[in-house]
């Protein structure tokens, strides 16, 4: 089985030239920074043979036959997206930094943090909220109006689970870095008639789920004055069979946050000896919440 490895643990193994690129990536992005990814098997895309159907063993009389058994699989195949995009400045503006080289190094930092923001967001809402809605995998709350999405996600490496090009580190980085137009000027497209020099940043990764009511499942229609209880939020967790080993809670950190304290508050047992009420709790049952500001605060619509 393939090695499910975090952007850090792959940058550690396979970019090592320019493995500080993946703390820029995940700085301001902490759903990101926890997500497990493995290698693509062909490359641009992966095949993954998920089973369909089982036909398992079953107790007989003493001399009776055996019962036939069978497991019928089916191959899936998910492609590789491009996490990365364009920068440019133009020839005065890098004469200003001492030439585009340095004015690029200036912003490098900027540009891949917010690639890492919106690729978080990516995931969140295209790939997990978008199936469980899809699938009916949701548990509403009783808010009308902006509301917040509460995503439990169940990790596997064959159903729900990162992939990356292993043939797309051959600059010993987690994103290949070019220059444009071979590092000479041309005329800008962010710019129009503005000569200038550019950069490209490209990454090959994507995200795999193929059974999503093994996976996830979104507790929708919630905020600050409907807060998801404890029974959602277990419930969620058994939709899923999810344990503490391969869970997680996401969300917006405003949300979480409220959800949690409200939980451990109502929950909360204070001895005479205590002078501190503590109300921040970072896992339920061992599942670990993880909350992220990159998230909708509050503009989603009652579904």
């Amino acid at each position: 089985m393939p090695q499910m490895q975090t952007l850090k643990e792959i940058a550690a193994d396979k970019a090592k030239k320019r493995p500080e690129l993946v703390d820029y990536l995940t700085e301001e992005s902490p759903i990101l920074d926890s997500l497990k990814f493995v290698g693509a098997t062909h490359g641009l895309w992966n095949v993954e043979e998920v089973l369909s159907g089982i036909k398992g063993a079953a107790f007989v009389d003493l001399g009776a036959p055996l019962p036939s058994v069978d497991a019928k699989t089916d191959l899936k195949q998910t492609y590789v997206s491009v996490m990365g995009g364009e920068m440019e400045v133009s020839v005065d503006k890098a004469a200003q930094y001492g030439g585009p080289d340095k004015y690029f190094a200036r912003r490098e930092n900027a540009i891949l943090k917010q690639a890492g923001m919106d690729t978080e967001v990516a995931i969140f809402d295209k790939h997990w909220r978008k199936a469980a809605l899809q699938n009916g995998l949701v548990t509403k709350g009783a808010a009308t109006s902006k509301c917040y999405t509460v995503m439990v996600v169940r990790f596997d490496q064959e159903i729900n689970v990162g992939i990356y090009d292993p043939n797309g580190f051959n600059q010993g980085r987690l994103l290949e870095i070019s220059s444009i137009n071979g590092g000479n000027k041309y005329h800008l497209r962010s710019d129009e008639g503005v000569l200038g020099y550019g950069v490209e940043y490209r990454g090959r990764f994507g995200w795999q789920l193929l059974e999503p009511k093994k996976a996830v499942h979104a507790i929708v229609n919630v905020n600050g004055d409907n807060l998801p209880t404890l029974t959602m939020l277990e419930d969620a967790i058994a939709d899923v069979r999810g344990t503490a080993n391969n869970t997680f809670i996401f969300g917006h950190h405003k949300i979480l946050t409220k959800t949690m304290s409200a939980i451990k508050k109502e929950y909360l047992q204070l001895s005479n000896g205590d002078k501190t009420l503590s109300t921040a709790i970072g896992d339920l049952n061992g599942i670990k919440l993880v909350g992220s500001y990159n998230m909708a605060d509050g503009t989603e619509t009652k579904v």
